[in-house]
């Protein structure tokens, strides 16, 4: 009889053990799920917003000269066992050649929340346009067409009629399910963005964009759930203490970078602001971001630390981390945040090369004169 109780007991941990994991992937569903089907949902934000310029305003493509490929991966909540994984992979290409051209990037995204429960896929095209206004000040404006792929993952989901008290998952539920288990639709966006050179030492840009312009309908149900409007402001300053005199040189370069983002989605506000640091190679950073600029409601610090490695005097490679944690203690309980981007920048590279009659990726070998058109930072 002893031997059976504590076979009981072990198999109620066990199920328990199941319970608790189980119950944090519908906790994680249903805060995905309820915005779907009684508010709105909200856009993943990156921590390292300016390591991924096009994802949220499409005219920084091919804001400055050459190549650029960049990666960006975030782990979110990881205090749950059903946190939030996403991806981010974007390339874009300037042109100098074909007058009014600023560049043509692709953009795909990828996010898995609740152990793979909810997956969302997108993948989109963004042409830009650009309009020199002088010699140290240009209006740039860039669109994104994109097709979105939403799946929800039924066979990972469990129900409250699923689960007994002592022995955990146990019954079949009684739930018919949804209209559907895959959501594809079109998405739009749209972007401007002025950059200008005050100075040998200070620079910056000044863009907005909107996301979603057609607000589409991403149910999983016989339901009307829009998603809505997103609308994203920046503005930012490079200010060179110090200019880079090469790799090799004893006297490396020192900037700062400040700058503001408000991010505006349905009832949501989101103000985030900091500054990094470039020094000899080196990239440090703070930010700060809150819902309301109210320090007792949702805010974050977020510390970034990265390294430049030149690879040649045009090409670079930029790899940054960012560890980003709660304020509030009542949103402690999710955990902190990570996220890696792995960038590379080739300012030799263009999309049509004219003089030598080159072709697609061509190298460039008319470069422009204007002093805006390197990378700054």
């Amino acid at each position: 009889m002893t031997g059976k109780l504590k076979e009981e007991k072990e198999s109620g941990k066990i199920s328990k053990s199941r319970f608790m994991q189980k119950a944090s992937i519908v906790s994680v569903v249903l805060l995905l799920m309820l915005p779907q089907l009684m508010l709105h949902s909200q856009d993943l934000d990156y921590s390292q917003h300016y390591n991924n310029p096009t994802y949220y305003n499409p005219a920084n493509v091919g804001l400055t000269m050459g190549l650029k490929a960049r990666l960006n991966y975030r782990r979110q909540w990881t205090g749950l066992s059903g946190d939030y994984h996403s991806y981010s992979f974007s390339a874009d290409v300037a042109e100098r050649s074909l007058p009014g051209a600023g560049g043509i990037g692709i953009i795909a995204n990828q996010s898995k929340a609740g152990m793979g429960v909810l997956k969302t896929n997108t993948f989109g095209v963004m042409p830009s346009v650009r309009i020199p206004i002088s010699k140290n000040t240009i209006f740039q404006m860039g669109a994104l067409a994109s097709v979105v792929t939403q799946q929800l993952n039924w066979d990972n989901l469990v129900f409250s009629d699923q689960l007994d008290p002592r022995w955990g998952n146990i019954y079949e539920t009684s739930f018919s399910g949804a209209a559907r288990d895959k959501v594809v639709f079109p998405d739009f966006a749209f972007g401007g963005i002025f950059q200008f050179k005050g100075s040998d030492d200070l620079e910056g840009s000044l863009g907005a964009a909107v996301h979603h312009i057609t607000t589409p309908n991403q149910s999983f149900f016989e339901v009307d759930a829009k998603l809505p409007r997103k609308y994203v402001y920046n503005l930012d300053f490079i200010i060179t203490i110090r200019e880079d005199q090469g790799y090799y040189s004893k006297r490396q370069g020192f900037k700062l970078n400040p700058g503001v983002m408000v991010q505006h989605q349905s009832s949501m506000m989101l103000y985030t602001l900091g500054m990094n640091i470039y020094m000899s190679h080196v990239y440090l950073g703070l930010w700060y971001r809150n819902q309301t600029l109210e320090y007792d409601e949702f805010s974050t610090f977020t510390a970034m630390g990265g390294i430049n490695i030149p690879i040649n005097e045009e090409s670079r490679m930029k790899v940054m981390y960012s560890y980003e944690m709660n304020i509030n203690a009542m949103h402690n309980f999710t955990g902190p945040s990570h996220e890696i981007s792995l960038i590379f920048e080739f300012d030799d590279i263009g999309l049509i090369n004219k003089s030598s009659g080159g072709g697609f990726m061509a190298p460039t070998r008319k470069r422009s004169n204007s002093p805006i058109e390197c990378s700054p930072f």
